[in-house]
């Protein structure tokens, strides 16, 4: 069994181009580390580790939100253990792997020698993004490897930091990066032909950093905690006035249809190899009964007689009965004109319209909606889709995080909640190339799913959780996943053969930690995973 993969001093290979950026699994194990400066290792740690998040963590967030599941028209397993809520040391081992490989990369620009500020700007990126997919890993996991986890051959076995320290001094970090943007060193070096995510742009590196640690510190929201609260208080009264995202945290180091690892990750993994092969996704992955109820209306679906409109049966919150026009561009039909769906858990396809054949295939992912933001690919080629931006966070999710401020914080100076749940939805819109029309007048009379109608703060946290899932499906779902986690929020079935009565509030260590890092690790069993104990994230204590 090889070691934990975090461990090696992988360091990004030397960057000098676009398709460079793109070729980050050239010799990985021998870098020339002489040759590893700031400006070479950056793009690449920003590459990978978006990769993750668009990939493996995208899954898992889609799944577990009852968004996505498998087309059991043409497969007759797959998901199985999402489905079943059956999770172990093997249980998307991926994520905590992959991002502690890349997260080395970041730490490095970091620590790397910079005694007359060149560097500066580089550090700024590497310290939010570190933070940002830090964050990431204390969410899913709780306490981790942290203050001694990059330190290569010197310490192979790092100690776990208490997670809520690492926390606040990843807010450290993001604090220090707002004061070296502020402080405008002349002898920092633009970064803006290396850095693929904002283009050396120290304003909006400012902006992103506000915005994650605001996000940070609602995840802090309902911490039982005294010192938790208090931290979390103070932090909230010094960063309201933002300023944070006025724009997109886009990812385009140059993705083109010459191979399949320069491809824009979401498409390559979820549509399309490069010879225009169709991915194994492209038939497996199937709308959700849930999210076809969701976003159709109640006219438009084949609800059995009697049946009640309860999201969960007891809950006293019905489906939204509106027609969202991203539901066709989320999902397309697929071989018919017939759009069908299916609950998760069940052994044929059996959700459609009053008039629609079952079985037969269910919609399967849109092109439209979830690989051609904005119209970006006007003529819906495939070299076009290979080349799209990805999302590292979008301006949806900020808007929705600072709706969310106003509703808990006024007494800090947070205000503006509807509208910045309206533009959250508006962008979401323009994203999915989807017409809003009046939905925002439509659902804004609705409690629970939108805001001006929504009068305690149950529902008002349900409006924002609902319309932040629909925003993020497909692009960020793991995000939706730990919001769910925290807040209950938007309420969403389990499937049917779910084995457990909710689903994990964290994930499990993998293999990797309990083969090299024995006397570290935790150890904690699955049953562990679903119940508020020691090994729970800290916030949700």
């Amino acid at each position: 069994m090889k070691k934990i993969k975090f461990l090696l001093p992988i360091l990004a290979v030397t960057l000098f181009s676009c398709n460079d950026y793109l070729d980050i699994n050239t010799s990985p194990n021998n870098p020339f580390f002489d040759q590893a400066t700031p400006a070479k290792l950056l793009p690449g740690a920003q590459v990978s580790t978006y990769k993750v998040q668009a990939t493996t963590m995208n899954t898992l967030g889609n799944v577990f939100m009852n968004s996505w599941t498998r087309n059991v028209q043409s497969y007759g397993n797959g998901y199985d253990n999402e489905l079943q809520l059956v999770i172990s040391n093997s249980f998307y081992s991926g994520i905590w792997d992959g991002l502690y490989r890349n997260l080395k990369n970041f730490d490095a620009i970091i620590k790397y020698p910079n005694p007359d500020g060149k560097y500066d700007n580089y550090v700024v990126a590497a310290k939010v993004c570190k933070a940002f997919y830090m964050q990431r890993i204390v969410d899913l996991y709780g306490k981790a490897p942290y203050s001694k986890a990059w330190e290569g051959n010197a310490n192979t076995t790092p100690t776990y930091d208490d997670d809520f320290a690492i926390y606040k001094d990843l807010i450290a970090n993001l604090e220090d990066a707002r004061a070296l943007i502020a402080a405008a060193n002349a002898n920092a070096e633009d970064m803006s032909g290396v850095d693929v995510m904002l283009k050396g742009n120290m304003p909006l590196w400012e902006e992103f950093a506000n915005t994650v640690e605001l996000r940070m510190l609602l995840r802090m929201s309902e911490a039982t905690d005294p010192a938790v609260q208090a931290y979390r208080d103070s932090k909230l009264a010094t960063i309201s006035a933002g300023p944070f995202l006025s724009g997109n945290v886009a990812i385009n180091p140059g993705y083109n249809s010459s191979t399949d690892d320069s491809a824009s990750p979401a498409f390559g993994n979820y549509a399309y190899q490069v010879a225009g092969v169709a991915q194994g996704n492209r038939l497996f992955i199937a709308m959700s009964g849930h999210a076809y109820k969701c976003l159709q209306s109640y006219a438009t679906t084949n609800w059995p007689a009697g049946a009640t409109h309860e999201i969960i049966a007891g809950s006293g919150v019905m489906y939204p009965n509106i027609t969202d026009a991203r539901s066709a561009r989320l999902f397309t039909a697929n071989g018919s004109t017939t759009r069908r769906a299916v609950t998760q858990g069940a052994s044929q396809v059996d959700v459609s319209t009053p008039t629609g054949s079952l079985p037969g295939l269910p919609c399967r992912l849109g092109l439209l909606g979830n690989f051609n933001p904005y119209g970006q690919a006007p003529n819906q080629t495939l070299d076009e889709y290979f080349a799209v931006d990805g999302f590292v966070m979008t301006l949806s999710e900020s808007k929705f995080l600072e709706a969310e401020a106003a509703v808990r914080y006024p007494q800090f100076g947070f205000s503006g909640a509807q509208t910045s749940f309206d533009d959250g939805i508006t962008d979401n819109f323009l994203m999915r190339n989807a017409a809003i029309g009046s939905y925002l007048t439509t659902i804004n009379a609705k409690p629970n799913f939108g805001l001006a109608a929504s009068t305690t703060l149950p529902q008002k946290l349900h409006a924002i959780m609902y319309q932040k899932w629909v925003a993020l499906m497909g692009i960020n779902a793991i995000e939706s996943y730990i919001d769910y986690t925290r807040t209950g929020y938007p309420l969403t079935p389990l499937s049917t053969v779910a084995t457990q009565s909710r689903k994990p509030y964290r994930l499990i260590y993998p293999v990797s930690e309990y083969v090299a890092n024995t006397a570290n690790v935790p150890n904690m069993t699955s049953n562990d995973a679903f119940t508020i104990n020691a090994f729970t994230p800290f916030w949700k204590k």
